[in-house]
Formats: structure tokens, sequence, C-alpha cells
């Protein structure tokens, strides 16, 4: 047994911040952006909220509710024209006068009327009013068409429009304005006009009178932002102005003016597989009431293709609402629009059209991205297996083969040491060494170590204080005789012809190149329950089809500590392991590839290990995977998109980068939009998805099954595998951005011994047990 000494590396790990002020100034940094936003919004919330137009009295929010409730809203009077017939409504303040009954404005000193003796009956005592007023000219046929702009209705009627020369006006709900901006400013661009119709289609009795309010607002503002366009018309989402008197009087209030219908198409009420009956012309002019949006629209377009016609056959004419309007109240075109009113449509677009946008753009990526790199690395790993099955290795005798020394880095292994040193006893490699390096263990493994060697003359132990895994496996290093150098943890059983199967590729350059490492095919041992079933599966998928592609490729980012070999020249050339990343292996994979060495995957070079049993220990040790390949990212961001690399620079680290800020970035609000979709039934979307990955997943893994002649049972994982991989990259990748931003140290996690994998799991062999050992 040997004693060494070793000191740590003076350089810090990747990310970590030596000042420790980091942490603060970042929580510093943010606090400073939330306040300058909350001042931002404080600063601009009130006026973004106020009216754009209103009257000038009794303008309280609840003055509209106060005044109905002066009277029976069942009972309120109405007067002016026939039920039907008008074109606009409003509610009328009564005052009485010397004898006379006065029709007023409730928001200013304005007297619109005296009500006529008939109307002064019908009136009596009551407060108020509604009063329906102004009728269509002869022959003139007003087309109105509510709750667009629609992406597809829309612009065929207006196609249908401009074909016939005919003019319109439509009513648009606000969140259509936003999501459709294009098809809202050609609508005024081709000379229609546009009305207001709420943000969002609302019920006014149903809600609040400051909600109320802000439908109109938004509305209007969004019109002011996206087209620099200003409307006072306005018209009630469920129609009916005489029982829908709260949306007329708080319309009213901000200074909008009513439109009413009187020929209702009623095209809304059919399937689109039905014919919208053409509705009655008696010669009159009429307000037509007709939709653009909210649902299918075809039966639509097809009624006006024979409206149309036919009501220029029979002498009408077509015009927007422009003609009943006074002066004031038509539309203005290039009105200036406010910050209040940039600010409106900026907020509103984050909030209705952002989250559909990410979603279907991370849908089609994904699909995208998952199909092309799923049958491409299916592909390119059964070319690369059927090339590795067909090359002839036994044309090299064998003590020509390279002498081969194994380094087994422990800390307190001493339950399950001996196990894997049984199975390296067991290996059919005629020359190789055993470099046992017990980095400060306090249980006892060092005696298990000591007794162990005493029975067997190949393994030599080295005895040295805690350094940590990386300065231990470069003590064995130096100190190993071997050309090629295979790295294994402590609990981890090797296959007699693992040994072999990595030296062999040593023997000549591959594609040229000399090589430099061979990752090897890791194997969970102790398949107990659905935590390790999930883990061998993601072992066997990722091993067998993801890096034999990577390796066609010359593209192998990770080679796996636990079961890898290295050419010693290469380690040393490379530095050996670093230790400023927790994910030395692949740190010092990437080293090899800026070097210039081929990296191969060899699946018949198996080791068996003991993964964890339970969701805490699979978390915490997946969390220092990640946060260990955050940090080789970074460190090799030199390679990043640089066609130097190849395949590597090119393909796989960047798509290990989009990996983690994909997520990073997006996942809270994917989360949030998908349990919205949820909650709306819009489950469709994510029910694709989610098949279509499940599928995708199911061909990997019944490749990497047939490829390594593994258990179909596997397979049965894949229906529940991302039930436990979503959480769980959520958890790595927030974890590990957390950790690199505060800049702490974070050191090496070493999982639960539980000598879990025990020899009858491995397939086909019977290990000796050596003597003197437990």
């Amino acid at each position: 047994m040997e004693h060494q000494s070793q000191t740590a590396s003076p350089s810090p790990p990747v990310f970590f911040d030596v000042t420790g002020k980091r942490w603060r100034r970042l929580i510093s940094s943010l606090v400073a952006l939330v306040l300058l936003i909350v001042l931002s919004v404080v600063m601009i919330l009130p006026a973004a909220t106020a009216p754009v137009n209103s009257g000038g009295e009794n303008q309280a929010v609840e003055f509209p509710r106060q005044f109905l409730q002066l009277q029976d809203l069942e009972n309120i009077p109405r007067i002016g024209e026939r039920p039907g017939e008008a074109t606009f409504y409003r509610i009328a303040a009564v005052e009485r006068q010397q004898g006379k009954v006065l029709l007023k404005d409730p928001f200013g000193d304005a007297v619109w009327r005296e009500a006529t003796p008939d109307e002064t009956a019908v009136i009596g005592s009551s407060p108020y009013a509604v009063e329906a007023y102004g009728k269509p000219l002869e022959r003139t046929l007003m087309l109105t068409f509510d709750d667009g702009p629609d992406p597809r209705y829309t612009p065929e009627i207006l196609d249908l429009l401009a074909k016939e020369g005919v003019p319109a006006t439509f009513f648009a709900v606000g969140d259509n304005i936003v999501k459709n901006p294009e098809i809202f400013r050609r609508t005024v661009r081709e000379g229609h006009m546009v009305g207001n119709h709420t943000m969002s289609h609302i019920d006014f009795w149903a809600h609040d009178d400051s909600f109320n309010r802000q439908q109109l607002i938004g509305t209007d503002r969004v019109m002011r932002a996206a087209d620099n366009y200003e409307s006072r018309l306005f018209r009630i989402p469920t129609g009916d102005p005489e029982n829908n008197t709260l949306a007329l009087l708080q319309a009213q209030q901000l200074g909008y003016l009513h439109i009413d219908m009187d020929l209702d198409t009623k095209d809304w009420e059919y399937e689109p597989s039905e014919t919208v009956p053409l509705p009655e012309l008696d010669g009159r002019g009429h307000i037509v009431l007709v939709h653009d949006g909210g649902g299918n629209r075809s039966g639509t377009i097809d009624m006006l293709k024979r409206l149309i016609p036919m009501a220029k056959a029979e002498g009408y004419t077509f015009t927007t609402l422009q003609p009943l309007l006074p002066a004031e109240l038509i539309p203005r075109h290039n009105v200036p629009a406010s910050v209040e009113d940039n600010v409106t449509l900026a907020a509103l677009t984050t909030y209705f059209v952002a989250p559909d946008v990410l979603l279907n753009w991370l849908f089609w990526f994904g699909i995208g991205s998952l199909t092309i790199l799923t049958f491409l690395f299916v592909a390119l790993a059964l070319i690369n297996n059927r090339r590795q099955k067909k090359r002839l290795w036994d044309h090299v005798p064998e003590d020509q083969w390279p002498f081969v020394s194994v380094l087994l880095p422990v800390f307190n292994e001493e339950v399950v040491v001996a196990k894997t040193l049984d199975a390296l006893r067991a290996s059919d490699y005629p020359r190789f060494e055993v470099l046992a390096i017990n980095d400060g263990s306090t249980d006892g493994t060092l005696n298990v170590l000591t007794q162990y060697a005493s029975t067997w003359k190949q393994l030599r132990v080295i005895d040295q204080p805690n350094a940590g895994k990386s300065a231990a496996s470069n003590n064995g290093i130096r100190q190993a005789r071997g050309a090629i150098i295979i790295t294994l943890d402590g609990d981890t059983l090797f296959e007699p012809q693992t040994i072999r199967m990595f030296a062999r590729h040593f023997i000549e350059p591959r594609n040229g190149k000399e090589v430099g490492a061979v990752a090897g095919h890791v194997k969970v041992g102790n398949r107990r329950n659905i935590v390790t079933a999930w883990q061998s599966l993601e072992y066997l998928s990722g091993i067998c089809v993801t890096r034999m592609a990577e390796g066609l490729m010359g593209a192998i980012s990770i080679v796996p500590g636990a079961c890898a070999a290295w050419r010693k020249d290469a380690l040393i050339t490379a530095g050996c392991y670093s230790h400023d990343t927790l994910a030395e292996d692949a740190d010092l994979t990437l080293s090899l590839q800026r070097l210039g060495y081929s990296i191969v995957q060899e699946n018949e070079a198996v080791a068996w290990t003991e993964a964890p049993l339970t969701l805490r220990g699979l978390f915490k040790q997946r969390l220092r995977w990640t946060y260990g390949n955050f940090q080789t990212l970074y460190k090799h961001r030199a390679m990043l998109f640089n066609p130097k690399f190849g395949a590597l620079g090119m393909l796989t680290m960047p798509y290990a980068l989009i990996s983690v800020l994909v997520p990073l970035l997006f996942m809270p609000l994917t989360v949030v939009v998908a349990i919205f979709s949820l909650t709306r039934g819009e489950w469709q979307a994510i029910a694709i998805f989610s098949a279509f990955v499940a599928s995708t997943h199911l061909l990997i893994s019944l490749v990497a099954v047939l490829m390594v002649r593994e258990s179909p049972l596997h397979l049965l994982m894949v229906p529940i595998y991302r039930l436990i991989y979503e959480p769980l990259r959520a958890y790595v990748v927030f974890g590990s951005a957390l950790r690199a931003l505060r800049g702490t140290a974070v050191g090496w996690y070493k999982p639960e011994r539980t000598n879990s994998v025990v020899l009858a799991d491995l397939p086909g062999q019977s290990v000796p047990v050596a003597p003197g050992t437990t």
C-alpha cells in the first residue's frame, strides 16, 4: 500500500464567485427592476385606464348603476321609434319644467328635446327613459359585422366586399384586434368603418363597473395604437339595448353612441353545413346584422354572395353608418396614439398573443426537432452498430494488446467495493492491473482493500488524504503503468468482457485519428422499483441510440467516468481530470475532442451500476450532473457553433445548450399556458404533442432494446416516462441555474450505497468471490 498527499487545484470552479458579492448584486438588481416596473405601472396605469372621451358630468364609476336603480328595471319606459326600426339607442334623463317634460343628457347640461304628449304619458313619473331614434335612408342597406376580426373569415368577407364595391361597418372585439392587427388595419384601409364591441364580448350585468369600463376603454386604446383610429361607435355584445340598460348607460357615460340593428340575419344560429336564408327586403332602409367572427362563418359568406347581388338588383345601395352620424361622432383617422394607448396594446399583446405564439412555436419546434433528431439518431446508431459488429479484431496477436490500468477511486465504499473487485477479477482480459485509490475514507474501505490486495497481486492500493474524486483519479493516472486507463466507480460491476472490449479500440486509429477515449455501456443493476426501472430505460435509450449516433458523427460529448477507457498520453496532454467542474468526465471528453482525438462508443463494454432507489436520491444525483454540464458547456463555450469541431460543435453541443435554455426561459410560461388551455377545454394540442413525444421515445427505446438484446419489458416504462422526466428536468435546470447565479461552491454528491446490485443480476456469468472478502 502506498500513501500519497494531494493538494487542491488553486483555480476556482466554474461559476464560483470568489468575491461572494454576486448574489447580493443580482438580488439588488432584481429588486431595482421590480421597483422600476411597479413605479412605471403606478405612473401610467391611471392614465391608461382613464376614458379617452366622456361627458362632462356624473363621471363617477358607480353613477350608471346608481342612476338605473332609481326605478324598477323591469318597467323602464321606452320612447321614440317603433321597436325594430331605430338606429340609435340612448338613455335620457327626464326633467320637468313648467309643465314640460324635457329629455336631457344624463352626463351634461344639454336638453335633447321635449317629450311628446304620448311619450309623456309613457314616461309618467320615471326619472329616465330609453329612447330609440334615427332611421336608415330608403333602399339603403348598412351591413354591420360583429365579433371579428377573425383570421380566417374576415379576410374572405373583405375580399367579397371589395369585389362587390360594398362598404360596411365592423364592430370589433378588442382582443381580436390585438391578435389580428393587420386585418383590423386592412378593414380601415379599405374604407370600412369600425366600432367598439368590448374587449372580450362581455355581459355587462355579470361584471363590476370598473371591469365594464375597461372593456370599452381598452378596445378604444387598442384601435388608436394599432392604426391611429378613433371610434365612438358602440354595439352591446348581446344586443337588446332595452334590456341591457347598464351597458347602454356605461357606454354613454364614456361618450359612445350605441348602434342597433333592425334586420337580423341570425347567421349565428346555423351550422356550417346549413344554408343561411336571405333576409326579406321590403324597400325600406335597414341596418343588417351579420357576423365575421365568433365561430364558423362559411354560411355567412355564402349568404352574402347571394344577398349583395339580389339587393343591388332590387335597387338597394350599400353604405357605412356615416350618413346617419353627426359630424363629431364620425370615426377619425390619423389620430396620434398616446403612450397610454401603446402601453395598453403592448400589455394586451403580451397577454393575448405572446402565450399562444410561444406555445405554438414550442410545439412545432418540439415536433420538428424531435422528428429530425429521432430519425437521424436512430439511423446513425443502426449504421454505427452494424459497422462495429462487422469489424474484425482477431488480426492482432494477444501479446500485442495494450497493458491496461483500471482506476478505482473510492470514498466510504466499504459496503460495495469487494463486489466491484470480484467483478474485475473475473475479467477475461489477460494484461491489466487495478489501482484502488482510497480518498481518505472514514469507514472500513481501506481495510477491505488491503485484505483484498493480499490475495490478488494485480491490485495496488493507494491511500491519500481526502481531496475529491478528481484528485484521486489524477493520482491514479500518474502512477498507472498501463498505456490505457479504465475508470469505474466504487459500486460498478464490470462484465468479464468489458476490459477487452475497451482495449481493442486503442490498437489502431479510428477515422484517421488516434482514439482518445471509449465510452462504455452503463446498465442499471438494481431494477427494484419504478424509479430504477425509469433510469434503466433512460440509460438504455441514451447510450445505445444517442451516443452510438454521436459516435458515428464524431460528436460524443460525455464519456461516463463510471465505465470508460482513456489513452493515458491523451489524459496527460489534456491535463487529466479538472477540479473546476462537477462533470469531470464531460469536461475531460470535450478537452480530448479539442485536442483532435477520436471518441468511440462501445456497447459491449458493459458495467452494472447501482442507481438511486428513491426520487430524492435521483433528483440529487441529476442536479449534480446537470450543474456540472452547465459548467462544462460554459467552460468549452468556444466550441459552440464552431464548424472546426464538426457535428459536436454544430449539433450536439448547441442542442445540449438549447435543451437547457428553452426550459429555463419558457417552462414556467408553458406550464401556465397549458393549464389555462386545459381549463378552457383546449387539450388537443397538448395531447397530440404528448402522444408524439411518447411515440418517438418508443421508437428510440425499441431500437435500443433490439440493438443490445435487452428485455422488452423496458418498453412498459415509455407511457409514464415523462411523468418522472418533466418534474426532474424542471428541478435540475432551475436548481442548476440558481446555483450558478449564487456562485457558491457545490460539493460532489455521493449517493448512499445500498449494495442492491447482486451478482445474480449479471446474466450468464458466475463471478468468483475472493477469499477473505465479504
